[in-house]
């Protein structure tokens, strides 16, 4: 009865724009984004007001994901169940981690302070849980494996099983290790020497010749989504189990490429501070010439010889 109710289509349209709402306004504008905008209260406390802080480039990079990992792809086939193992799977740990968010102290510096902003996150609780059950509904449909069989320069397989790896090795570190991951590429943000108290020197923690940061709940957060989208999109392919999906290659090299561009921009134009030329040199471009290379591979993966 229920594949009778729900149609992927259905299903994967309103998750493409609740994610495309999302994603824009974290993209174009992510301080106002947190901020609630002209007529929402904040969304967290303790936003950092200066528009050069590593959080946004954070959130640009979630809203990134939001853009390859479902807006695109619906675009490209809105009728795929693949989508919906994936998004279903994002529903229910984001559903997860909200509770964890607002009824624990595990990030209660960047909980909302007020009743209407608390208010905000309730009912996007429940509305998230509502496409979630309609997502999971749209997965019960009996399906066949989609499979590109014409010849491309790489195979699909091939691509997919690289981008697996590669991403979640960040998805990992995101969910799991975010302190020392972003040690790798950003440094503590330099304060005002006015505003200084004066504190007595103690050696700092390092990780792989990088000093460790003093992560905020709201870093801590954000690096949170990050991680668990990461894994959640590629879990989809172990529900899917087609290794040669199409769809996820496309998506990926979407991600990828579009991630590549914005971290070339941070390192050409720093829009987003606290970056040394040791970041730059032994983290920053090693991984935009990795992007490029699995960006390679999966445009490799998608055309037709």
């Amino acid at each position: 009865m229920s594949s009778v109710l729900v149609q992927p289509q259905t299903a994967n349209i309103m998750n493409a724009v609740m994610c495309g709402l999302m994603s824009f306004g974290l993209l174009m504008t992510p301080q106002k984004f947190m901020q609630g905008g002209q007529y929402q209260n904040p969304w967290f406390s303790n936003i950092p007001e200066n528009r050069d802080n590593k959080l946004y480039y954070v959130g640009q990079l979630m809203a990134f994901l939001m853009l390859g990992g479902c807006v695109v792809p619906t675009l490209i086939s809105p009728n795929s169940q693949f989508l919906c193992y994936q998004m279903v799977t994002i529903h229910v740990v984001n559903l997860i981690q909200t509770l964890v968010f607002m009824c624990t102290d595990k990030f209660k510096d960047a909980k909302p302070d007020t009743a209407t902003g608390k208010g905000q996150w309730y009912f996007m609780t429940v509305l998230s849980a509502i496409f979630g059950l309609v997502t999971m509904l749209a997965c019960v449909h009996p399906t066949d494996n989609v499979v590109d069989s014409r010849e491309t320069y790489l195979s699909k397989s091939l691509a997919n099983t690289v981008m697996l790896v590669f991403s979640s090795t960040f998805g990992v570190m995101f969910t799991l290790f975010p302190q020392h991951l972003l040690s790798m590429f950003w440094d503590e943000e330099q304060e005002d020497p006015q505003d200084e108290a004066p504190v007595a020197q103690v050696a700092p923690k390092k990780f792989m010749g990088f000093k460790l940061l003093n992560l905020t709940d709201l870093e801590r957060w954000w690096s949170l989504c990050i991680g668990t989208t990461i894994l959640g999109l590629n879990f989809g392919m172990l529900l899917d189990w087609n290794i040669a999906q199409p769809l996820y290659t496309a998506g990926s090299l979407t991600t990828v490429s579009t991630l590549t561009l914005l971290n070339m921009h941070q390192v050409t134009m720093r829009p987003y501070k606290s970056i040394s030329s040791r970041h730059v040199w032994m983290s920053w471009l090693p991984n935009l010439l990795m992007s490029g290379a699995m960006a390679g591979i999966l445009a490799s993966a998608l055309l037709y010889v």
